[in-house]
């Protein structure tokens, strides 16, 4: 059960049930994803309450692990700020509140509050009959990815794996880390830790099958090259986790395309890839698969 503002309580498995309550009413905005806040609570200090009807997150920045307030809803949203930002001064945070939905914005009152754009948070969404078609002009540099990794690597595999089962787990844990070692950006590697420690917590889940999740992988030369966690609600699927081993040419776009073909067989057509926050590679990488539309997020400030 989720409690009534001002109390909060920290985020459990058992709550799943209960934030989808609040969560299925709107667009799949990745932050407020069940898998995502659990697998991203990496030190178990996300807190959840409800105000106005409201499902209000205490989150830590995916970055600086700093914390701060957000909410989905659009109930009484001027009262609800209002009250998320008052909270912020008296524990010493930032008087600003973060990754705010769109359609949280119904009704706010800009005389009252300063609003912007997060763009570094949008969550990028795909067509995926597109990204499994692959056809026009816009993907010409993948389908030329994909004809050359088909050319130089004949003995490859695609397949649904169980990521609970050990060696599955291991394999994925060995390629990630491998992926940061190929690495040259220093200046990520906080961001790079955080997201091992978040895939980490997700494949340890105990009950992981409570969690509704596919993972897809790529195997090449019987040896694990890529994969991709995915989730999905309300005709929607989330990206969670994808990683390849691009040392094979073409990889990744042939992991993206076989993983979306597999999502449109199960009749799933729009695809969540999260933001890019503001990293540059992530962005090239997003922007390059040509997103359909945006779901928008909002800084809001007093």
């Amino acid at each position: 059960m989720i409690p009534e503002f001002p109390q909060f309580k920290n985020l459990e498995l058992s709550d799943k049930k209960d934030v989808e309550e609040f969560t299925s009413k709107f667009p799949p905005y990745s932050d407020f994803n069940f898998v995502s806040m659990w697998s991203w609570d990496i030190k178990e200090e996300m807190k959840i309450s409800q105000l106005n009807g409201n499902l209000v997150v205490r989150f830590t920045d995916y970055l600086t692990r700093e914390p701060f307030y957000s909410f989905l809803g659009n109930y009484k949203v001027n009262e609800t700020v209002k009250k998320l930002l008052h909270l912020s001064g008296e524990e010493g945070l930032k008087l600003q509140l973060k990754l705010v939905p769109e359609d949280s914005m119904k009704n706010i009152d800009t005389t009252r509050f300063k609003i912007e754009e997060d763009m570094d948070n949008f969550d990028y969404i795909y067509d995926i009959p597109a990204l499994a078609e692959l056809k026009g002009s816009p993907y010409q540099s993948h389908r030329n990815s994909i004809k050359q990794f088909l050319k130089n690597y004949k003995n490859w595999e695609v397949k649904i794996i169980d990521f609970s089962e050990i060696n599955n787990r291991n394999n994925i844990i060995s390629l990630f880390t491998q992926w940061i070692k190929n690495k040259k950006d220093s200046l990520l590697l906080e961001e790079y830790k955080n997201e091992f420690l978040s895939l980490n917590k997700l494949l340890s889940t105990e009950n992981s099958s409570l969690l509704d999740l596919i993972c897809f992988a790529l195997y090449i030369d019987n040896s694990l090259s890529g994969f991709i966690i995915n989730g999905h609600t309300n005709g929607y699927n989330t990206i969670h986790f994808e990683k390849a081993n691009t040392s094979f040419k073409g990889c990744y776009n042939f992991l993206m395309q076989q993983n979306s073909k597999t999502l449109d067989n199960l009749v799933i057509d729009k695809l969540n890839f999260e933001q890019d926050l503001g990293i540059n590679s992530l962005r090239f990488t997003k922007t390059q698969l040509n997103p359909c539309s945006f779901l928008k997020k909002y800084l809001i400030t007093a």
